[in-house]
């Protein structure tokens, strides 16, 4: 078994000349317009929390929608999603929205991407994990559900493969890439293939997101994408398993996500009827309810 083609995950000197930014509540930032065309609750609160580790900074979106004496509870639930190539946490909104009454919602938003700098050299999919790990540890959560799509999932893999006791439960939602299609020309054929089932709104929210971070920085992320070798990592991970996928995600079919639940000790496949790969957008509501099932919530 061949460890990821990046970064020792053991190296000793990841990061270094850490900083924390925390930037005050409500919200003023990019996804300042965003949020403040939604429906809020009374009750909601978002604070943004940046991280800087040498020259890759992390931000995190934290949402709660509950009464005060909720968000209290110690059994309280903390969602962390982690978004895929080219993307931000302006994908996960939706889904965030659906998830913030039953618990703490922290979105990501990777180094490079959005409207974060691009570090000097490439990362890793060990980097993202190492960085999105850090960036959890500093705001001490314990446990959580963690979320990860495409890329994002990848991230997710490597965090629980490193620190397998971390996270009881975590949810894969169109894992990448097959070992027998890792070529630029395959991933971009399958993504052709899947994007002829994706609503007009995931269309315009991706698109929107591949400007913002550019062709360069998405190229040379993409290269580690796809040697990332998700199958030897995920059957490390203790977690409880959801492989998420939709019906019409040729990126990440269902034949592929039953290889990858095989080899995990409590893993369960779930397609999405009449979705591609951007599901997490257009299927938020599919997926809030598995995860608050995974969680062991009820919505009654």
């Amino acid at each position: 078994m061949t460890t990821p083609e990046v970064d020792d995950p053991a190296r000793t000197e990841p990061f270094p000349d850490k900083r924390r930014r925390l930037i005050g509540s409500p919200i003023v930032d990019p996804l300042k317009r965003l949020i403040a065309s939604r429906k809020k609750s009374p009750f909601e609160r978002m604070t943004v929390h940046e991280f800087q580790y040498d020259d890759a900074r992390v931000r995190i979106y934290e949402l709660w929608t509950m009464r005060p004496e909720q968000a209290e509870r110690p059994d309280l639930t903390t969602f962390a999603l982690v978004h895929g190539l080219g993307i931000s946490s302006r994908f996960f909104v939706p889904l965030s929205d659906a998830l913030a009454p039953y618990g703490r919602v922290l979105l990501f938003d990777l180094p490079g991407f959005h409207d974060l700098p691009k570090p000097k050299r490439k990362l890793s999919i060990v980097d993202f994990a190492d960085l999105c790990k850090r960036a959890l540890d500093e705001l001490q959560v314990v446990d959580p559900l963690l979320v990860g799509h495409s890329m994002g999932a990848q991230v997710v893999t490597e965090i629980l493969a490193q620190y397998p006791g971390y996270s009881s439960a975590a949810m894969l939602v169109g894992p990448v890439v097959m070992p027998d299609e890792r070529s630029l020309t395959d991933v971009a054929v399958r993504f052709m293939q899947s994007s002829m089932y994706e609503p007009t709104g995931n269309a315009i929210a991706a698109a929107m997101s591949y400007g913002r971070a550019g062709l360069r920085w998405i190229s040379d992320t993409a290269s580690k994408v796809i040697a990332y070798p998700i199958e030897e990592r995920l059957p490390l991970a203790k977690a409880r398993l959801l492989i998420v996928g939709g019906e019409h995600d040729w990126v990440s079919p269902e034949p592929w996500r039953e290889r990858l639940a095989a080899d995990v000790r409590d893993a369960t496949v779930i397609t999405i009827p009449d979705a591609s790969h951007g599901v997490v957008h257009d299927r938020f509501r599919e997926l809030a309810d598995e995860l608050l099932a995974l969680a062991g919530i009820g919505t009654a």
